[in-house]
């Protein structure tokens, strides 16, 4: 299993264990380069980018509004410090 298939399986997984109402609206791998989301809850919609190299790119807004509340984009060391900012960032989304 490649890197962007152990984070695919983990967003997925992760989505379910919160139960908080969280759509994967669309779900793209591009090969071993790049995994990307569209999320999305009754308020708020979100795109996820991962990178193979760490780069990470977070961005959420509110739907009715449109008003931006999260922009992120960074690049980590390693796969753990991903995986625990990623799911910070998905649960931070959904409140």
């Amino acid at each position: 299993m490649t890197m962007l298939e152990s984070i695919k399986k983990i967003i997925n997984d992760y989505i379910l264990e919160l139960d908080k109402g969280i759509v994967i609206e669309s779900e793209v791998m591009y090969g071993e380069n790049k995994l990307e989301y569209a999320l999305s809850t009754d308020e708020y919609m979100a795109s996820v980018s991962i990178l193979s190299d760490y780069t990470y790119d977070f961005y959420a807004v509110e739907i009715e509004s449109e008003r931006t509340f999260m922009v992120k984009t960074k690049q980590f060391v390693s796969f753990d410090e991903l995986i625990t900012e990623l799911k910070k960032d998905i649960s931070g989304f959904s409140d």
